[in-house]
Formats: structure tokens, C-alpha cells, sequence
């Protein structure tokens, strides 16, 4: 709703009241809250509340690219590498990079990441990484290539250790890339090809950075009405695509 426009202030709060998993945390009258979650809400000189992506230039807005490597899917496995890098006005401004200690990764994991028992045992403990990866990830945008896997392991992950969930804004680099990329598929791997992107595949940093590269791409072919943080969201999600047909399907038919 806030990403639309702006509301009155006893309207947001009424229907932040609402919100269950808001008011077991904190009380929604708490603006610095809001923005500990990732989430910076603004009050206006006018009373209503908006959200700060709506009045911040996409060359203001600080992003921060995300890529996590697990032992397993939300329900059974956990965290084993954080890679992340924050960027404004197309320039790198910070880096994230930790394995993560687990008693235990699957063969298969290893072979697919590289990442073996031996690697982890001297690693920080999850909770104290997700302490730090939170105030490095502040209320900056979230990115990520497939955001709702990485974004909803992450806000789990920080549930599960008292932190709260991510209220962050997010953007997913498949869906924005679809919208200004041609291509026949949006995978990591697919488009590291198109885009002559050369590193290590499936390892946190690697990918992250990978994404970040998408990402800058993309930018520089959005249209020129896309001038905020909101804009490009909405835009990400909602512009025509520009996925190619494909043609061997297509000779098939």
C-alpha cells in the first residue's frame, strides 16, 4: 500500500495494528523499528507516511546484491555462505563475506558448491553472522537473482533467532532482466554467457557479484520514467518482457 502512495498517519498505524507478526515485535508507532527491520518509514511535514523508496532517485538508493549457499531447503538445512555487496550510483560501496559453521553438507552440495565440512569448521556460528548481516544489510534494497528464495531464507533464518523478519524492499534480477534483457533464458548461468560474465559459479560472492553485473545492465536499459526506488520496483514486475521465443519448441510446433 505505501509503495503506491502516501497515508494518512492513523490509517497506517490502524492497519498496522493488524499485522500480527508486526505487533508481537514491536509497537508499530515506532518508527526506528520499522527501519531496524529494513523497512524506512518516512513521515511527511504534511502527517502521512510514505515510504523512503518512494522519494529516493535509483542513483541515491543504496542496493545491496545478495547470494547464500544452504545444506538444505528452508525447512531442513541452513545457511552455509553469505555473499553480499551494497552499491550506489553504479559503484561498490561495501562487501559481505563469511562461510557459516553446520555440523554437516550433503555430498551432493559439496560437489555442486565446493564447500566441504573442513571448510566451515573454524566458521562463525549462524547466529553471529546474521547479527552482523543485518546491520550490514541496514534498510538498504535487497537484490538478489531469484530474490524469494535467498530473501525468505534469510527472514526465516532471522525468526528463528529472535532478530525479526526482513521488511526490506526487494528486487529480483530475473524479473528485471526479463524486462530489459532478450534472451530465451533468465537463469544465472544464461545470462553470465550473454553478458560475457566470467567467475565461479554457485558460490556466494561469485554470484552475488554476478547478479550485481545483471543488475547494472538492466539499468541502463530502463526507460527514462523510471526515476525512484518504487519505480523501478513496480517496473521490475510489471513491464512487458522481453523473453525470446524458444525456437526449437517453436520448429515443434
Amino acid at each position: 500500500m505505501l509503495a503506491k502512495k502516501s497515508i494518512n498517519y492513523h490509517d497506517f498505524i490502524s492497519k498496522a495494528n493488524e499485522i500480527d507478526e508486526i505487533c508481537e515485535l514491536f509497537d508499530p508507532k515506532d518508527f526506528s523499528m520499522w527501519r531496524a527491520l529494513g523497512l524506512n518509514v518516512v513521515k511527511l511535514d504534511n502527517g502521512k507516511i510514505t515510504l523512503k523508496t518512494r522519494e529516493t532517485n535509483i542513483e541515491d538508493e543504496v542496493f545491496c546484491i545478495v547470494d547464500i549457499e544452504t545444506n538444505g531447503g528452508i525447512k531442513n538445512g541452513q545457511i552455509i555462505e553469505i555473499g553480499a555487496i551494497k552499491c550506489q550510483n553504479g559503484q561498490i560501496i561495501d562487501e559481505f563475506k563469511t562461510f557459516v559453521y553446520a555440523d554437516s553438507i550433503p555430498e551432493n552440495i559439496s560437489v555442486l558448491t565446493g564447500i566441504y565440512p573442513t571448510d566451515l569448521k573454524d566458521a562463525p556460528a549462524l547466529g553471529s553472522v546474521l547479527e552482523k548481516f543485518r546491520l550490514f544489510l541496514s534498510d538498504s534494497v535487497f537484490i538478489a537473482h531469484n530474490v524469494k528464495f535467498d530473501y525468505d531464507f534469510i527472514s526465516s533464518s532471522m525468526e528463528k533467532f529472535g532478530f525479526g523478519m526482513l521488511l526490506n524492499r526487494r528486487i529480483c534480477t530475473i524479473e528485471l532482466a526479463r524486462r530489459t534483457i532478450a534472451s530465451q533464458k533468465y537463469g544465472l548461468g544464461s545470462l553470465k554467457e550473454i553478458l560475457g560474465i566470467e567467475n565461479t559459479h554457485h558460490r556466494a560472492l561469485s554470484d552475488a557479484i554476478s547478479a550485481y553485473e545483471i543488475f547494472k545492465t538492466s539499468l541502463k536499459a530502463i526507460p527514462w520514467t523510471v526515476q525512484s526506488t518504487e519505480d523501478l520496483i513496480e517496473f521490475s514486475k510489471t513491464a512487458p518482457s522481453l523473453k525470446l521465443p524458444n525456437t526449437y519448441k517453436t520448429q515443434l510446433g
